[in-house]
């Protein structure tokens, strides 16, 4: 067996009362866990030390520190900051920093695309083209910015929708998600707390929960029905968006060939507001001719 810890736990069957115990507690204690040794680890499931190693033998791992070396290095990758990657010095000699960053976005977007899951992206669009299922939409940080574009523009498309306010005020609109609901989270680079707990509030509620991320292993997937995980390069201090917003994107296409004459019959009505409204410069035709 191979793959992150998380992988190797979705395909276990026929657990034992200790390995359930140890599932659970390997999920709530992410990435703490990568640190921990065999005593802590026991005492903390409520488990024998033997019942910890088998468990790691069961999830393909060589033996305890096998599993401890792999887990370690998943943190390693998962955990990094801007402070810890190392950016370039070096300059250009046949392009300029706008053809280099053109360039690695290019190539980013052509390493993410076989990554990512097909089959997801195909059931999370269903989900969110389904107009009678309240869409609840949240993130922090930097991809706030990204989902709130993606919420304007979702709404062309779609009634229903609620983009959680700031995280002062998620509980006030988390306390309305029930079983009808779909919740879609976005996470970059680092795992957001709030993110967390809505992902597990929404859980507890019976509701459809959804998470798109850059990382390959976050303990938010753990709260997630539907992941969909898109590549970025691990190089540069800040990465590039582009990749998680091309996701975005590609979401909203797909939920307008699901529903082509619901999305045009909204593009009329909010045009026509837009319209009554004023705001924008357009042009005028005039109705006398000279």
């Amino acid at each position: 067996m191979e793959g992150s810890l998380f992988e190797r736990m979705s395909v276990l069957t026929e657990l034992t009362a200790a390995d359930h115990s140890l599932a659970i507690y390997f999920s709530k204690s992410f990435p703490n866990l990568a640190f921990q040794n065999l005593e802590a680890i026991g005492k903390g499931a409520g488990v024998s030390v033997a019942s910890v190693t088998r468990f790691v033998r069961k999830l393909g791992y060589s033996d305890f520190k096998d599993f401890s070396t792999q887990l370690k290095a998943e943190v390693s990758a998962n955990f990094d900051r801007p402070l810890t990657r190392l950016t370039s010095r070096e300059k250009a000699i046949d392009a300029d920093e706008l053809t280099q960053h053109f360039s690695q976005v290019a190539r980013e977007l052509e390493h993410s695309l076989p990554k990512l899951s097909s089959t997801q992206f195909r059931q999370i669009a269903d989900l969110m083209a389904d107009e009678s299922r309240p869409l609840y939409l949240t993130a922090v940080a930097s991809t706030r910015a990204l989902m709130e574009y993606f919420y304007m523009l979702l709404k062309y498309h779609r009634s229903q929708v609620f983009l959680l306010p700031h995280v002062e005020a998620h509980p006030h609109v988390l306390a309305d998600i029930d079983s009808s609901g779909v919740l879609f989270t976005a996470n970059f680079d680092r795992h957001p707390r709030p993110i967390e707990i809505a992902l597990r509030y929404a859980r507890s509620q019976s509701a459809t929960t959804i998470l798109l991320s850059n990382r390959t292993v976050t303990p938010l997937q753990t709260y997630a029905d539907h992941v969909l995980v898109l590549d970025s390069n691990p190089n540069p201090r800040f990465k590039s968006r582009v990749g998680m917003l091309t996701v975005l994107e590609a979401l909203l296409t797909a939920i307008q060939h699901r529903r082509p004459e619901r999305v045009e019959e909204r593009i009329k009505t909010i045009e026509k507001l837009i319209d009554e409204e004023g705001n924008f410069i357009t042009p005028r035709i005039s109705s006398s001719v000279e």
